[in-house]
């Protein structure tokens, strides 16, 4: 369907006549002959004289300085790297809750305990353990004292002694395995989860008398230092692709309005299929805690600075969906199709990054009835 077609209205009306006149078969008007519009490949020739230059407007390239960049929505979350994920090491019955979710907490807090017949196992083993052991040092040392006074084999002696070794083997790895969970054990059967690192509780998945296992599918609780946070914006991929990592931005709270000055850290290499954005990874500062996890903010990049490029009219650029292009005077009367790559749109202008250089005569209004005129040649 030729472009002209998806304009309604009075826009339809005009575009319609205006092809009209550009097309070679176009009656004369009033018996008149006038000088044939032709097509040739990428090119429209319209001779000097013609009519359909009054459908036409040409004008000069010229630089301007880059549009800066309207601010691109984000979000507040908090860094994976400084975030430490808790979970219930042995399965049981949560019974007290210490802390809630915001709650600043130091390494070692107890945030809550859970009762465990695992635990009372793991109990009992170390204690079975210390037990052995004692037992078998007894013997070694009876022994010892024995074949001093030659009233028994050396060889007893070498046995009790290997026994007493495997029993110290024992203990300690009792003692590792309790020490792996990083609990702090009260009673028999009762043991507290602590924080493993100072912090906030950004997330928070467990109430008392929740039954719990080592192989609950999330963590039960996080705890992140909200010093830095990082703000996830989708911007643009024009303005996407004016960015550079470490480069410094702009952060707007929606908290009473607050700017924060941040860093970029990663620029995504993959643009969003539906919101046709790219994510971008700002680090903050936030040592006042205005930056709220999951909170909205704006993030706006610095204009570019010394950056030029040429600037058109937004009605020079036609986009059929696959390309974008622009009309070139390559002759007094022919005008050339050219590709170009459009970048950020402002007030009627558009922004190009390659394809019309500055000081080229281009078609700044006509140029859809041109587009137009090379598909129905087609």
């Amino acid at each position: 369907m030729p472009i002209w077609l998806a304009f309604t209205g009075g826009g339809c009306v005009v575009a319609a006549l205006a092809l009209l006149a550009l097309s070679p078969s176009a009656p004369a008007e009033q018996g008149l002959s006038h000088p044939t519009v032709t097509v040739d490949g990428e090119s429209v020739r319209i001779p000097d004289g013609a009519p359909q230059w009054h459908y036409v407007e040409l004008a000069v390239a010229q630089e301007a300085p880059a549009i800066a960049p309207l601010p691109a929505p984000g979000r507040v979350d908090f860094d994976e790297t400084r975030t430490a994920s808790v979970g219930a090491p042995l399965a049981g019955r949560v019974e007290q809750m210490r802390v809630r979710l915001g709650d600043r907490v130091k390494a070692g807090d107890r945030l809550f305990s859970v009762r465990s017949a695992a635990f009372a196992d793991l109990d009992r083993e170390l204690h079975g353990a210390e037990a052995e052991l004692t037992e078998k040092q007894r013997t070694a040392e009876r022994l010892k004292e024995l074949v001093a006074l030659n009233a028994a084999p050396e060889k007893d002696l070498l046995a009790a002694q290997t026994e007493q070794r495997q029993a110290e083997l024992a203990l300690e790895a009792a003692r590792a395995k309790q020490a792996s969970l990083k609990v702090a054990s009260e009673g028999s059967n009762l043991y507290w989860v602590t924080a493993p690192r100072p912090g906030t509780v950004v997330d928070l998945d467990v109430v008392a008398s929740q039954e719990v296992t080592p192989e609950h599918d999330k963590p039960l609780l996080r705890i992140s230092d909200l010093d830095e946070v990082l703000v996830i914006a989708d911007m643009q991929e024009a303005d996407a692709a004016d960015l550079r990592e470490g480069q410094s931005v702009s952060v707007h709270t929606q908290n009473g309005g607050a700017v924060r000055t941040g860093k970029v850290e990663r620029i995504s290499e993959v643009v969003d299929p539906q919101r046709r954005t790219v994510e971008v990874r700002v680090r903050v500062a936030n040592a006042d805690r205005v930056l709220h996890p999951n909170a909205f903010a704006e993030v706006t990049p610095e204009p570019p600075a010394g950056i030029k490029r040429v600037r058109v009219p937004a009605a020079a650029v036609v986009t059929d969906g696959a390309r974008s292009v622009v009309f070139v005077a390559r002759e007094p009367s022919r005008l050339e199709r050219v590709a170009v790559v459009p970048g950020r749109q402002r007030d009627g202008q558009v922004e190009l990054h390659g394809g019309l250089n500055a000081g080229e005569h281009f078609v700044a209004h006509g140029a859809l009835l041109l587009e137009n005129q090379i598909e129905l040649a087609n």
